[in-house]
């Protein structure tokens, strides 16, 4: 990589610092943020399922018992913060949409966290706030750092139409009572009444989308949100809510080429793994072929980030389908990510064997030969998957790496830098691949490529956790603490705060917090495999604890 983009990144990583981390100089101002005070209490009324959508219930779901209200929790800025928008997004579920509103408005005035703020404003954009939205992205101080950022999430979410603050708030409440209230077909039979200008609004043509769908009127449901993608062809949540609604129609092919179309695109960063995700369930429902069902259904889990249930559920395939290649290179890229560098050698070894032509297992022989000091043959790996595929912007960043280690020809490395600094936006993920594989034994390399990942990306939730479990692990506890902060304020994943919290109180000694909070984790996401194997570890210790 070039010096001056080097210096960008470490500078810029500085400011992600700046704005995210606790102060230090003193007490620990989030002390409080990772100690459990509320007991998950889950209500199934609320709690809505569907993937292609973000779970304001859950979040809130895992806070509704009573609090124990310490001095500490009193005197924490930043877990009062996190409480206030607890309390604030039960009251919008429950149709309060105006208090809410209100006291969202209030809430972005007491945050002065960068990340913290561009999290709240995809929130915002996802239920519909988005002038809230737009104040909160106002507030960022280093605006020009996160200015990709913010720009990505206006071309994900918002509307084209300029809407009121009342129309905001009527238009929200409504949400609410098609996905918190089970009353979709009310909430669309006041649609019906809406007297705006309901053929140039296309948020309006959307939402009456959306309670179409729940209310199970398809027909109707693909004609609305075709009127909003008309009006506003740019807004890629229009265009992945009617892959979801194709999808439920059962008509998988449609949803399949909508879905290349996304993909063949700039995407998104926010809604980029979204796709992939989304990808995967679509073709397992193409499919009638078994084998290629599990195929999906295992990659999906991977791309995820879950891969402890990839492996267990990989090597349950291969107990009776043992030559299934991309199934054996699947339990190999999980057992690399979990850091078992030699069975991830023995299954892309044996993968190669069945296929020599699989660019995951090609990408993998390369990483094991690239953390045994092999980087000859790693280049030679590398530079086979990239010439497969030019838009294999993992294989590029290992080949660029490894080329480095090798002490290829300048020439050819300016080349290699050259096409590094045109990758797009959605490279982040493939720095964080990078760091979970080529990066195992080399903690500053690993702490790079995540920090390169973050940087065009702050708001990627592995990386973070990934970047918080590196910290945890250099006993650097004040750094790991400002991240898990950054995803405090997260919907979709939040099971992966309570995870992140979790390893953070098994890493200072304190066992039962850290069960409290696994056992969260896994109530809001059972298949979230690492969680319940830390789990299972912590319970022997305890003994004589309260479970």
């Amino acid at each position: 990589m070039k010096k001056i983009r080097k210096k960008t990144v470490f500078y810029l990583f500085f400011l992600f610092i700046c704005c995210n981390f606790p102060n230090t100089s003193g007490a620990l101002e989030s002390d409080s943020l990772l100690t459990p005070g509320y007991e998950l209490e889950i209500n199934n009324k609320t709690k809505n399922t569907s993937s292609s959508y973000f779970n304001l219930a859950n979040i809130v779901d895992s806070f509704l018992s009573n609090e124990t209200k310490t001095e500490e929790n009193i005197l924490d800025k930043k877990a009062k913060i996190r409480r206030d928008f607890i309390s604030i997004t039960s009251k919008f579920n429950q149709g309060n949409a105006a208090v809410a509103y209100d006291e969202y408005e209030a809430l972005i005035n007491k945050i002065d966290n960068d990340n913290a703020l561009l999290s709240l404003s995809k929130v915002f954009y996802e239920i519909g706030f988005f002038s809230l939205a737009n104040k909160a992205t106002e507030k960022i101080v280093y605006k020009n750092q996160f200015f990709d950022n913010i720009s990505d999430l206006e071309k994900s979410y918002l509307p084209k139409v300029n809407l009121t603050k009342e129309e905001e708030i009527y238009f929200a409440k409504l949400y609410s009572e098609i996905y918190f209230n089970n009353s979709s077909k009310e909430a669309l039979a006041e649609l019906v009444k809406y007297s705006g200008d309901k053929l140039k609004n296309d948020y309006y043509n959307y939402l009456t989308a959306v309670a179409y769908n729940e209310s199970k009127n398809y027909t109707s449901a693909v004609n609305s949100i075709n009127k909003a993608i008309s009006l506003n062809p740019k807004n890629i949540n229009y265009r992945l809510v009617k892959c979801n609604i194709l999808k439920d129609m059962q008509k998988y092919k449609d949803a399949d080429r909508l879905i290349d179309k996304l993909s063949g695109n700039e995407i998104s960063m926010n809604l980029s793994n979204k796709i992939l995700t989304d990808k995967e369930s679509i073709l397992f429902n193409i499919t009638n072929n078994d084998k290629e069902k599990k195929y999906h259904s295992i990659k999906k889990t991977y791309l995820e980030g879950n891969y402890e249930k990839a492996k267990k559920d990989a090597l349950n395939i291969l107990n009776f389908d043992k030559n299934n290649d991309r199934i054996i290179s699947l339990a190999a890229k999980s057992e690399l990510a979990l850091g078992n560098i030699e069975k991830a050698n023995m299954y892309f070894v044996n993968a190669y064997k069945i296929n020599k032509n699989n660019p995951d297992t090609i990408i993998g022989l390369g990483d094991i030969k690239y953390l045994h000091g092999d980087y000859k043959n790693a280049v030679k790996m590398y530079k086979k998957a990239y010439g497969q595929d030019k838009k294999n912007y993992e294989a590029l960043i290992k080949y660029a790496e490894a080329s480095r280690q090798y002490a290829k020809n300048p020439k050819e490395l300016k080349k290699l830098e050259l096409l590094l600094d045109k990758m797009p936006k959605s490279s982040c993920m493939a720095y964080y691949e990078s760091a979970i594989s080529i990066a195992q034994k080399n903690s500053v390399l690993k702490e790079d490529f995540l920090k390169r990942s973050l940087n065009i990306n702050p708001m990627n939730e592995k990386a973070l956790g990934e970047l918080t479990g590196l910290y945890l692990k250099s006993k650097n506890y004040d750094l790991a603490k400002g991240l898990i902060y950054n995803v405090a304020f997260t919907l979709e994943k939040n099971y992966y705060y309570y995870y992140l919290c979790g390893i953070y109180n098994q890493a200072i000694n304190k066992k039962t917090e850290a069960m409290r909070f696994y056992k969260t984790s896994l109530n809001l996401n059972p298949n979230f495999e690492i969680a319940n194997k830390k789990l299972l570890k912590l319970i022997p210790d305890s003994s004589g604890e309260e479970i």
